[in-house]
């Protein structure tokens, strides 16, 4: 007889509800749906605040009589195992009033929401997001955050302020190493990126990724027209550009020579740069600035 069969059932995680009689669980499929939708985001490397943020702006109803969500829903949401079924018995027993573990975590317990592979990327993806953005991870001025490499030493190309100037520069050359030292600034950057793949020419050469890439052309071309809804459409295109795109590799200072010293002033938006866009479904395609 299994733990659920045993007794009443207490309670339910917020997306799901129970019979009359407490003895099942029933599954609620626009909580469900909303569940998922926060993990999709996280997976595309939005934090918490962002997510909720996202949803306010969207309007979606919270699980509870709040009119508005909170980060730390979102975040427990996204640390919970209940969400892929799993259940830790706990004993409430002194001054535990969490409840301390108590014999074994239970599989399939819950109906799941999400599976477990989906759980585990969200966890790589919140690290990396508290590792890259602090621990508020609700700015969206960088919508590349975690796609960007250097064509000249491999490292990770990160958003930074130059003199008040949005640029992105080789983590390198941030910490003193001997690389381009140069950067492109964001503006001229993103406008270059999501033009070319907003082209409706690259429309004609991709192969499984194209339903997602119709839908980021559609949020590209609606970004200046709808001011309103600037915020979430620029989540979706962060998330979008993670199912279609697997890298960028940002040739800042173009066909470089040679590397400049380590104490060699920063220089931006060099002649010549550019950016080879690797998609998820084999080809890579060299896009030249068009600032």
């Amino acid at each position: 007889m299994s733990l659920q069969s045993k007794k009443k059932i207490s309670a339910a995680p917020s997306w799901l509800g129970l019979t009359d009689d407490r003895s099942a669980f029933v599954f609620l499929p626009e909580r469900a749906a909303i569940v998922q939708k926060i993990f999709d985001l996280a997976i595309g490397g939005m934090g918490s605040y962002a997510i909720a943020n996202y949803l306010d702006e969207q309007k979606v109803p919270t699980f509870t009589q709040s009119l508005n969500w909170d980060h730390t829903t979102i975040d427990y949401m996204l640390r919970n195992r209940a969400t892929y079924g799993e259940y830790q018995p706990k004993s409430f027993a002194g001054d535990h009033k969490k409840g301390i573990p108590s014999g074994p975590p239970i599989s399939n317990y819950y109906p799941s929401v999400i599976d477990k592979a989906t759980f585990d990327a969200a966890q790589i993806a919140r690290q990396q997001n508290l590792a890259h953005r602090g621990r508020k991870g609700n700015d969206l001025a960088n919508v590349f955050g975690g796609l960007c490499s250097c064509a000249y030493c491999g490292s990770e190309v990160i958003f930074h302020r130059i003199a008040n100037v949005q640029v992105l520069v080789c983590e390198q050359v941030l910490n003193e190493g001997a690389c381009s030292r140069s950067a492109w600034t964001y503006k001229d950057f993103e406008t270059t990126v999501l033009a070319f793949l907003a082209h409706p020419a690259l429309l004609e050469c991709v192969g499984q990724e194209r339903a997602s890439l119709c839908d980021l052309v559609q949020e590209i071309q609606a970004l200046s027209l709808d001011q309103d809804r600037r915020y979430s459409r620029r989540v979706n295109i962060t998330v979008l550009l993670k199912q279609i795109v697997t890298g960028l590799n940002v040739h800042s200072a173009g066909k470089l020579t040679s590397p400049r010293h380590s104490s060699a002033q920063i220089r931006k938006d060099i002649n010549g740069r550019f950016v080879e866009i690797q998609l998820r479904d084999g080809p890579v395609y060299r896009c030249i600035s068009i600032g």
